[in-house]
Parts: C-alpha cells; structure tokens; sequence
C-alpha cells in the first residue's frame, strides 16, 4: 500500500473512532496540528489543505447553517445521517440542549424540528434593583424578546441562546428519542427554564403539559432548589405553583411553594392578553387555561 494510502487510511481510523461527529474549522485545525506527526501527513500540508483533503478523500462534508440575520455558520460532518441536534450543538462551544429540545429529550412534548441549544454567558454581577408590583406589571406587559440567533438546517430551526451563567447547573448527558447522546438541561432543571420562558417551550400551554407529563418524576424540591440556585429576580416560583397545581402534583409539594410567600402579582408569561387571576397563587394566567 503507497505511504499516503496508508496516512489516508490512519486518518479515516481516527475520525471513525472519534464520539464527536460534527466539527467547526477551528476543531479539525486543532486536530491536524495535534496529529499530523502521528498521521506522517506531508510538511507542506496546512489547517486548510488538510480539510480539502477530508473533503475530497473521506466521508468528511460540509454543511452550512443559514439565518435571514447572519452570515452562514460551515460546520464539517463525519459520515451520513448526522442528526440535526447534533450540528445545532456545534453552533457554540459548550452549548447544550435547553427549553423544547430539552422537552423532547424528556419526553415532555417538544419537536425535534424545533431545536434550542444553550451557551451561557460571562457571570454577571447581580441586579441590584429592588423588585416592586409595578417594575413586574411593566416587564410582563409586551412580548417577551426572543433569540435572534436563529438558523435552519435540513429542515430544522435552530434557535442558539445566550443563557443566564449557571455553570452549567444541572446539565447532564442524556439520549434523545433518536438515539444521539448529547447535553441537556435536567427534567428539573428544563421545568424551570420553561416556566422562566415559556416561549421558548412552545407556550404556556406546552408548559403545563411538561409539568403534568413530568409528575410522577420530577421531583419539587430539587425544582425549588434549582430556581434558588439560578436565583432570579422575579417570583418564579408562584408560576411553578401555579403548574403543580393544575397539572395535580401533591398537596405538599404546592406546600413547599406556598412557603415561599405571594408578595407580588405575578405573570405566568409576557404579553398575556385579556388575563386570568388564579388568587390561590396570585398569577395571571392565560384565559385558554380556564
């Protein structure tokens, strides 16, 4: 067999044996320049050569993910039949699954189509405000702001956020209903992030139905302890009553929120129109959910 048949073959070896099966630019640079001795790829050989050489020689392809707002993301794929989730997954380091694809891992509803991915931001100091009825009524009035960091690959709408800095709380590796093993919010931690924003859920409908789907195995105390660690400035907890509630959860676990106190009125999303007052938990709510 010639030498470069047989540093073609030592490459295709490695990606096969390799987990990761979508990469940036910058992944397979690192990987050519970490390698290149063991592979014996010519000296003349660069980053860029070396991918125009994955692309014409091996199963390596690139793909692109378009948005109306940015320029295309390239991203480079190992082999066929590479599921969408994981190529959203590329679009930032360390991004993980969150919101509806976080449902669908859990089997809480979601769509597959429908592909959220999270990659945290820098910490920020806290909020220094003072929480008052007005400063909520206010913040919940409008619709609330969405992502623009949005694209689409084969069909899918991959929507990237940039989440408050948890340190990556609660996040897990798990299997989604395709077979793919990525990361992901907790069923814990996913019910809170769909009560914070229930848009990215599908609505506050869909977030109801994860609630009654997750009661036999969330468990509310870690639900309260995630909410407290993340620690947010509006009184989440009262919507997350509010779902155990209607989603029939037991008496002492809407206890461990009752303890928690309804100081203020509070929002079960933004931009509810002509609202309900559930006065048990004092939150509006939708009048869809009557």
């Amino acid at each position: 067999m010639a030498k470069s048949q047989q540093n073609l073959t030592a490459v295709q070896a490695a990606f096969e044996q390799r987990t990761e099966r979508v990469f940036s630019q910058a992944d397979l640079a690192a990987i050519f320049n970490s390698l290149r001795f063991q592979w014996n790829l010519p000296r003349s050989m660069n980053p860029q050569t070396f991918i125009q050489m994955l692309l014409r020689r091996t199963e390596m392809r690139q793909v692109s993910l378009t948005s109306t707002e940015y320029a295309p993301l390239l991203r480079y794929v190992w082999g066929q039949n590479v599921a969408p989730v994981l190529v959203a997954l590329s679009a930032k380091p360390k991004a993980f699954c969150s919101h509806e694809s976080a449902m669908w891992i859990h089997r809480l509803g979601g769509d597959e189509r429908h592909i959220f991915v999270n990659s945290e931001q820098s910490e920020k100091p806290p909020n220094p405000g003072v929480l008052t009825q007005e400063g909520i009524d206010r913040a919940f009035r409008n619709e609330q702001r969405r992502s623009k960091l949005v694209y689409s690959y084969e069909g899918a709408t991959i929507v990237v956020l940039n989440g408050k800095n948890s340190g990556r709380l609660e996040v897990e590796s798990a299997k989604t209903p395709s077979g793919e093993q990525v990361a992901v919010t907790s069923l814990e931690r996913t019910l809170v992030d769909i009560t914070v924003r229930p848009a990215y859920a599908g609505g506050i409908s869909n977030v109801l139905v994860s609630f009654d789907r997750a009661r036999q195995r969330a468990s509310p105390k870690r639900i309260l302890h995630i909410l407290r660690t993340l620690d947010y400035k509006y009184p989440f907890h009262q919507a997350i009553g509010f779902y155990m509630k209607r989603s029939g959860y037991a008496k002492a676990d809407q206890d461990l929120v009752r303890e928690l106190g309804t100081e203020f009125n509070f929002y079960l999303g933004h931009g509810i129109k002509d609202p309900m007052f559930d006065e048990e938990f004092k939150v509006f709510f939708p009048k869809s959910l009557d």
